[in-house]
């Protein structure tokens, strides 16, 4: 939802992978990167940090395919599982927009700059003093919360009956719960990524998709909707705990303040931060508000859409993004525009390499992949051809969402909080508008369609603004790139439609199978052949084979 750590069901969550010892110590011996100019993060850092991230947020979303399967089986889309969504939109609001996410984005670059002048005492003073405050906010806000759950569940859900909105309080009560741990948990998270240190932020949050999974697996035939919510409370525990080395290893310390010397800067960056995540909030509250007034199951359907959509994205760009966000800042403190706008290129086409075929992907692939992972108990065909009504929609959405991990991350680092406020206001006003008129003619697929087009918007004022303040945004080689991907993606596309025209009675989880080995085969030997710089160099990238890196476009800042 968010660039951070959320509570909710949609938020993604970092994957635990097995590591060698090589690759743990790759990410400590860079950790305070940026500090000058001769440890600046390169382009193979970059893409290598990526690469981990990618690999471990690749193992949880499988683990998470896993876990909707689960629940998909257990619940299919029905009225109980709307209530258990819809308990997860204050929650949602209260983390993101007064405690964890935006607290963990605007402290990273002034934390940034006291760790790379040495000063780490102070540093952990000023993670104290915001982890206080926050903690604080919410155990308020919270308690307040809960004595009104159902108030609050019929304003975010006005379509829910009596049943369902008594539930969802009650749901919403646990749920809060779990906002206590995880507003804690999101700015250490924030905390070890301006440390340079990604492995355990990445390992961490699958305890939540575990907790999950053992409670609809062990729970849930006895508590119902309950025992998934519960899982949900274990999971977020373990999930801090998980972070505890880090914190212990770059000597965490912890004083009863809630004030600083540098608060003043960081409550200045966060007012407008705030703004901005109350628009991403309302977003997400949409598909809940709209998805209320349609039939029974409504909301599910549009959930499963929306995981699926976020398995491939999460992978390309989240964990592009998170990776780059603070070799951005570290360019951004050093006033490198230069630098600021190489690396910022790079990243997009990057990530537009990869999410363009996976959008397409989606498209062609969506309805047989919905069967292979979902279609079984509880989740009939019906419920196929729901899920896939939005889903063909997110499609379009994948490519606009991985693009504004990389965008609105570069105005971050720069503590511009403003201009991707303003952007995300426009995409909330088409989002809102476009779902609500389109509403009865595409039911959930409207909401989809709306909130991938508010978010392409959204890129789009982004990528302007970027342009004219960096003096360019090397429009050609990010012209040229994408030309190469559609290309071969085209190519890829006809693979796909090829293969059912010769097999049209192929069983749909045979389909979606070959379906994706193929197109993935064809994409990345197509990109190869059709020239593509991102798709043949990354593996060199990943290898740390810099001397070849360094003589090619691909090259972000210099290290000299």
């Amino acid at each position: 939802m968010v660039n951070a750590v959320l509570v909710s069901d949609r938020a993604w969550c970092s994957p635990r992978a097995r590591l060698d010892k090589s690759q743990i110590l790759f990410f400590e011996r860079n950790r305070y990167a940026g500090m000058t100019s001769s440890t600046r993060p390169s382009s193979s850092h970059v893409a290598r940090s990526a690469a981990l991230v990618a690999a471990l947020f690749a193992f949880d979303k499988v683990l998470a395919l896993g876990r909707d399967v689960v629940i998909s089986r257990a619940f299919g889309a029905s009225a109980e599982l709307d209530a258990y969504y819809a308990a997860f939109e204050l929650p949602d609001g209260l983390f993101t927009i007064l405690a964890g996410s935006a607290m963990a984005t605007t402290l990273i670059p002034i934390l940034a700059a006291r760790i790379r002048r040495d000063e780490h005492d102070a540093a952990w003073e000023l993670v104290s003093a915001v982890v206080n405050l926050a903690l604080l906010i919410v155990a308020v806000v919270g308690f307040v919360a809960a004595l009104f759950a159902p108030q609050v569940i019929s304003a975010v859900a006005p379509g829910f009956d009596p049943e369902q909105v008594a539930l969802g309080a009650k749901l919403m009560r646990l749920v809060l719960i779990q906002t206590l741990i995880f507003t804690v948990s999101g700015i250490l998270v924030g905390v070890l990524r301006a440390y340079q240190h990604f492995f355990l932020p990445a390992l961490a949050p699958v305890c939540y998709t575990l907790g999950r999974i053992l409670g609809t697996l062990f729970l849930a035939p006895r508590w119902g909707i309950f025992g998934l919510a519960w899982g949900g409370v274990g999971g977020a525990i373990v999930y801090f705990l998980v972070l505890l080395p880090g914190l212990v290893r770059f000597g965490a310390r912890w004083s009863p303040a809630l004030t600083h010397p540098d608060m003043r800067a960081l409550l200045k960056l966060i007012g407008p931060r705030m703004i901005g995540l109350g628009a991403t909030y309302l977003n997400f509250v949409l598909p809940t508000f709209l998805g209320s007034r349609l039939s029974e199951g409504a909301i599910s359907a549009y959930e499963y859409g929306w995981r699926l959509m976020q398995f491939p994205q999460t992978i390309v760009g989240t964990a592009l993004g998170i990776t780059v966000f603070p070799t951005l800042a570290a360019l951004a403190s050093s006033e490198d525009r230069d630098g600021l706008r190489r690396t910022a290129s790079w990243a997009l086409r990057l990530v537009l390499a990869l999410a363009v075929p996976a959008g397409i992907g989606l498209l062609v692939l969506g309805r047989p992949l919905t069967v292979l992972l979902f279609q079984r108990g509880a989740f009939d065909a019906a419920t196929t051809d729901r899920v896939f009504l939005a889903l063909q929609f997110f499609s379009l959405g994948l490519i606009f969402h991985s693009a504004l991990e990389v965008t609105s991350r570069l105005f971050y680092a720069q503590k511009d909080m403003w201009t991707p406020l303003w952007a995300a206001v426009a995409g909330l006003i088409v989002n809102a508008g476009l779902g609500w008129l389109l509403l009865p003619t595409l039911a959930q697929g409207s909401v989809a369609l709306s909130n991938s087009l508010g978010v392409g918007l959204q890129v789009t004022l982004l990528l302007y603004v970027a342009r004219r303040r960096l003096k360019g945004f090397e429009g050609s080689a990010v012209a040229a790139s994408l030309g190469r991907t559609l290309g071969a993606s085209a190519l890829m596309t006809a693979a796909v439609l090829g293969l059912r025209a010769l097999a049209p009675s192929l069983n749909p989880r045979i389909l979606g199978v070959a379906g994706l080995a193929l197109g993935t085969l064809v994409y990345l030997g197509s990109a190869v052949l059709l020239g593509s710089e991102e798709i043949r160099q990354l593996p060199r990238l990943l290898l740390n084979k810099d001397d070849d890196v360094r003589t090619t476009t691909l090259e972000p800042p210099s290290r000299t």
